[in-house]
């Protein structure tokens, strides 16, 4: 049985790197505004033309709302009784997203269809259909939906209708909040005035904490506090968000300000160590500095040791295989081993994704792997 011999022999010394080499972002790429964000119009209408695999017959839902849109167009209608053949007729709920920067009356936006009852929406067209907000509180008519039904290519009770929702009603994005809306949501800092306007930088999940909040303020600050002419510009008020003062002088356009913001340059060394799994689409995301610790792990005939020099630099000496394929990793010895020498090791011995994740997860488990553990999909 072939043994694949995977060692790590890594000095503690880690390499540096000059900061001029760091990479950068700009904060508009890190977060969104306080307030921008896609919203949902949901509907419940009717399709037709479909060739007899609709719901009818017994689906009394689709039977009810056939026979409600006969009456409603004048046509003799006793009951359901009268419809109740009908297979060419589904019962569908509509879901239309607003794009994050909002949307305006006579835009035309997508569909997605979803049966509730029927085996295809095959050549299927939807009925004029009002379009409401997904929330409750929320009152109003938003917008139509209607037209021909495209599958969607996973299953044949969901589609969509490309531009088939026309609003009928502007949805604006807010972005701006005065200083009492600030402190009535929970901001509890004596820089907030109630008398002021801000606007709020949300951090994206995958950046967000407290090393990048941090970094991001002090960025606005270094950048914009000359030109608000105050002291202090930003605040990062949790791992997650960053309020920025909106001058008066900028009150009147708020949006060269906001571009101001966003256009900010940030360093990006402060990233937290993640290791992000994703076994639907077989991918390993490694961000950050993904350290490991000495340790030993065995995975279906591999082994794979992690290992620090010995104090007076005496070399490690490999493990005795009969038979071994090697993988050196980081010859110079430069730097501490971390998750992305370990994964070009196991693609080069061309380890299964699963045995991968496995040995992963087995020396996060173990305490060696120093990073966060993420799972998507």
């Amino acid at each position: 049985m072939l043994h694949k011999a995977l060692t790590f022999s890594i000095t503690l010394a880690v390499a540096t790197t000059a900061l001029a080499q760091l990479p950068t972002a700009r904060v508009g790429d890190v977060t969104r505004l306080q307030g921008q964000g896609t919203n949902t119009l949901m509907g419940y209408g009717l399709v037709t033309g479909l060739d007899g695999t609709g719901d009818g017959g017994k689906y009394l839902p689709a039977i009810k709302q056939l026979a409600e849109t006969l009456k409603r167009f004048g046509a003799g209608i006793d009951s359901e009784v009268d419809v109740q053949a009908a297979k060419n007729v589904a019962v569908v709920t509509l879901e239309v997203t607003i794009p994050e920067h909002g949307a305006r009356e006579g835009d035309l936006l997508d569909v997605y269809v979803s049966a509730s009852a029927a085996k295809s929406l095959q050549g299927g067209r939807l009925l004029p259909t009002p379009l409401i907000y997904h929330d409750r509180n929320v009152d109003g008519l938003f917008g139509f939906a209607s037209g021909p039904v495209v599958l969607d290519g996973v299953n044949n009770a969901g589609g969509f209708i490309r531009g088939g929702a026309r609003m009928e009603r502007d949805v604006l994005m807010h972005v701006v909040a005065g200083g009492t809306e600030v402190l009535n949501a929970g901001v509890v800092n004596p820089w907030i005035k109630a008398d002021a306007e801000y606007i709020t930088l949300v951090l994206d999940e995958a950046h967000a904490g407290w090393s990048m909040a941090a970094a991001i303020a002090q960025a606005v600050d270094k950048e914009l506090s000359v030109s608000a002419n105050v002291a202090r510009v930003a605040l990062a008020v949790d791992s997650k968000n960053v309020v920025v003062l909106l001058p008066k002088h900028q009150r009147g356009d708020p949006a060269s300000w906001i571009r101001d913001v966003e256009r900010t340059p940030i360093l990006m060394e402060s990233n937290e160590a993640r290791v992000v799994i994703n076994r639907s689409a077989g991918t390993i995301v490694v961000t950050g500095d993904t350290r490991m610790s000495p340790v030993v792990i065995s995975q279906r005939g591999l082994t794979v040791t992690v290992a620090n020099p010995m104090p007076d630099g005496t070399p490690i000496p490999a493990p005795a295989f009969e038979q071994a394929e090697w993988v050196p990793v980081d010859i110079e010895r430069t730097r501490q081993a971390n998750v992305r020498d370990l994964l070009e090791a196991l693609n080069n011995l061309k380890v299964p994704f699963e045995d991968r994740v496995s040995i992963i997860e087995q020396i996060h488990r173990a305490g060696k792997l120093h990073a966060r553990m993420l799972y998507e999909g």
